[in-house]
């Protein structure tokens, strides 16, 4: 009974982590300009990422006391899908002038899916492409972000 509790006492102190980051990240970033949508300040970035964080956190906490935390069968790490990752991402940052912001983003996410979480190739195809037309849509058109075009006439 007491090592059911443990990974959940885990779970618990690490999204009270997040949510006390989160709220002080939101009281910092109240002190920068918050702008518009369509001219964003210093402060805009910083307060909706802090507020999707306490967002995570709240929905994590619950989540976890609720007992819906589950570690995997060893109980610890995966370093194998750790290190995927980080490779990943440094292969994304290299490639990401040349192929683009579209491409880039659309290969990026449709390997994490694909190769690193086993969801079906339809599956990540179609999440892959809806990120990045939606974040395309929303960086690039709305709030007008330089993103390289790489070779893609767009």
């Amino acid at each position: 009974m007491l090592d059911e509790r443990v990974p959940v006492k885990r779970a618990v102190t690490a999204w009270m982590f997040f949510g006390c980051l989160a709220v002080a990240s939101f009281y910092e970033a109240l002190k920068l300009p918050f702008g518009r949508t369509n001219a964003p300040g210093a402060g805009f970035f910083p307060v909706i990422l802090s507020v999707l964080l306490g967002l995570m956190s709240l929905v994590g906490m619950v989540t976890a006391l609720r007992g819906g935390h589950r570690e995997n069968e060893e109980g610890r790490l995966v370093w194998n899908k750790i290190i995927l990752m980080a490779a990943v991402l440094l292969v994304f940052a290299f490639v990401f002038e040349f192929f683009g912001y579209l491409l880039t983003t659309f290969l990026f996410v449709m390997f994490v899916l694909w190769v690193v979480e086993r969801k079906s190739m339809m599956q990540a195809g179609v999440v892959a492409l809806c990120a990045s037309l939606v974040s395309y849509l929303l960086f690039g058109l709305l709030l007008g972000a330089p993103l390289p075009a790489g070779f893609l006439p767009v």
